[in-house]
């Protein structure tokens, strides 16, 4: 029972959705859920002057509104140099799921707390061999896979699979069933509805759905 999740580390929805994300995973660990960075903005010169900080304000408090995740509004990521390009943080997600696969979500959790708690400029590539190392990763080793080609390759293939499959909005989750793409969720998903939608999706695949006496709420909101 594959599932794909197309999510970025700097997509605000993403952060917001990922308490459902972990609940998932812990109540369907039958559930092989491939984690993809779809590509957000990657090698966006995107700079966050007043205009576009107004911009990630407006969208930050809505996703406050709807999913209770804390955000920093001091946003002391911004910097001159500083651009909304989010390929550093999905190359950095690539070179952790080879390293330790097994806890990708976990970094990719601690990469959104660093960025929209704690205002770390997580397109820096030193700030992510910090977040690398609190996974015992050592920083030469992060930072020779980080700026491989191979990394750099990998990651774009993300991108590119996201496209194929027809991604226009992050998060997205779906799966690949004969040939065929079905949608799981599109958009923000608090996880009751989230529930709701993955048990009626095994009862299709007549698997037993988790039972942990969940109801449902369905709403969803477009990135």
């Amino acid at each position: 029972m594959k599932m794909f999740y197309f999510t970025d580390p700097m997509c605000s929805w993403c952060y917001g959705f990922s308490p459902a994300v972990k609940k998932l995973k812990e109540n369907y660990p039958d559930i092989d859920l491939q984690i993809i960075s779809g590509g957000f903005s990657p090698y966006s010169q995107q700079v966050v002057d007043q205009e576009y900080k107004d911009f990630l304000a407006f969208h930050w408090r809505n996703v406050n509104q709807r999913s209770r995740q804390f955000f920093d509004h001091s946003m002391k990521f911004i910097s001159e140099t500083f651009r909304y390009d989010t390929e550093p943080s999905s190359r950095a997600l690539t070179v952790m799921q080879e390293l330790l696969p097994k806890q990708d979500f976990e970094f990719l959790s601690l990469m959104q707390k660093s960025f929209y708690v704690e205002g770390k400029d997580i397109t820096n590539d030193v700030v992510l061999a910090r977040l690398a190392e609190e996974f015992g990763i050592e920083k030469k080793i992060f930072l020779e896979k980080f700026h491989s080609e191979e990394m750099k390759r990998k990651t774009n293939q993300g991108f590119q699979f996201s496209r194929q499959l027809g991604v226009q909005g992050f998060p997205t989750m779906l799966t690949l069933e004969n040939g065929n793409t079905k949608v799981i969720t599109r958009g923000f998903q608090d996880y009751d509805s989230l529930k709701v939608i993955v048990d009626n999706w095994l009862s299709n695949l007549n698997v037993s759905p988790a039972n942990n006496g969940q109801s449902c709420s369905g709403d969803t909101c477009e990135c």
